[in-house]
């Protein structure tokens, strides 16, 4: 029956229900009330604090995309200083490398020198000594060849009187002493 009372209310205005009755203009001023009160007091706080809140977030993206770059500017500067660092380092290596390589070569170019020295002083004294050795038994060789001749012989020799001979003797032992090889 509502409905029918609806029906026939509408149907009063000849049918037409495309102009509207009175139900439908109080609504729609209630609407624009309403809609001006909330307009008028209710949506300035709600725009405020969303504009607070809009105000808020972006300083603090700003803050967020400023400390990025900060941190990417501090990472980009802390790599150049680790770069710069192992290359100095590398310098610092190669050259203590190179500092040592000079030094046990100077060494060994040190203790190659005393080394031929000392070979050298010993070759020197050696040498000294074998000719002392030689000039001493060459001294002496006069009379270990009459010494040696008379054991031969059997009788004495006289170094004076055969000194040629001896002269002679010592030459030949001299000469195979030093490797002469005379015949």
């Amino acid at each position: 029956m509502l409905f029918a009372s609806a029906g026939a209310a509408s149907s009063g205005n000849g049918g037409n229900f495309l102009i509207p009755n009175g139900t439908f203009v109080v609504e729609l001023v209630i609407f624009l009330v309403v809609l001006g009160v909330v307009a008028k007091w209710i949506l300035p706080p709600l725009q405020q604090v969303s504009e607070t809140r809009r105000v808020r977030i972006s300083a603090a993206l700003q803050k967020a995309e400023e400390a990025r770059a900060e941190s990417q500017t501090a990472l980009a500067e802390r790599e150049r200083v680790m770069t710069e660092a192992r290359a100095q380092a590398r310098v610092i290596v190669d050259h203590a490398n190179q500092g040592a390589d000079l030094a046990f070569q100077h060494g060994r170019q040190r203790g190659q020198e005393e080394y031929d020295r000392l070979v050298k002083a010993s070759r020197a004294e050696t040498a000294e000594e074998g000719r002392r050795a030689r000039d001493e038994l060459i001294g002496r060789l006069d009379t270990l060849v009459a010494s040696a001749a008379e054991r031969v012989l059997g009788s004495r020799v006289d170094v004076d009187q055969h000194r040629a001979l001896i002269d002679e003797a010592i030459a030949a032992a001299a000469a195979t002493a030093t490797g002469g090889g005379a015949g």
